[in-house]
């Protein structure tokens, strides 16, 4: 049963650690905090992340998972930078997101339960770092708080672009 505890937490720590995750997880957050009403985006990545998670319980094996994952991270920057994040292109990529960012983590653990509970900590642990980062976002109010989240969007987009370029060469 010890197996348990370290499997949840090395499932907590898979989004912060990993950095196409935490990229991906950030630029999201960044659109979210803009405008102000994100929580049904944060509910379409929930649900998303619920579907991938599923698919990595039914043993679907994703070879590209990671490149659509820092896709979606530069899409996301992107409009972070532009601090244009409109419904009709932050849903999807939320719902995209989830389920790459699920599909990107496969569990490596000996027992099935030890799986998913890897699979749990690594959804819970994402949907906690996003609202975190969300809510931070939100907050940021005064001009040169939104300055710097739209430049950080771009250094976002601009990172995921170049590891896109050589994971792509």
């Amino acid at each position: 049963m010890s197996g348990l505890p370290q499997a949840l937490v090395g499932g907590l720590l898979n989004p912060l650690l990993t950095p196409a995750h935490a990229l991906m997880l950030l630029a999201l957050a960044l659109c979210v905090g803009q405008r102000k009403s994100g929580s049904a985006a944060l509910l379409i990545f929930a649900v998303g992340l619920a579907g991938g998670s599923a698919a990595i319980a039914l043993a679907v094996e994703a070879m590209s998972a990671r490149v659509v994952l820092l896709a979606v991270a530069a899409a996301l920057g992107m409009m972070a930078a532009a601090a244009w994040a409109p419904k009709l292109f932050v849903w999807p990529l939320a719902a995209i997101a989830g389920a790459t960012l699920a599909l990107d983590s496969p569990p490596q653990a000996v027992s099935i339960a030890a799986a998913y509970a890897t699979l749990a900590g690594t959804a819970f642990g994402a949907c906690a770092m996003l609202l975190v980062l969300a809510a931070i976002a939100g907050h940021a109010n005064a001009g040169w708080q939104r300055l710097g989240l739209r430049i950080l969007g771009s250094w976002i987009a601009a990172s995921a672009i170049l590891v896109l370029a050589v994971q792509l060469r």
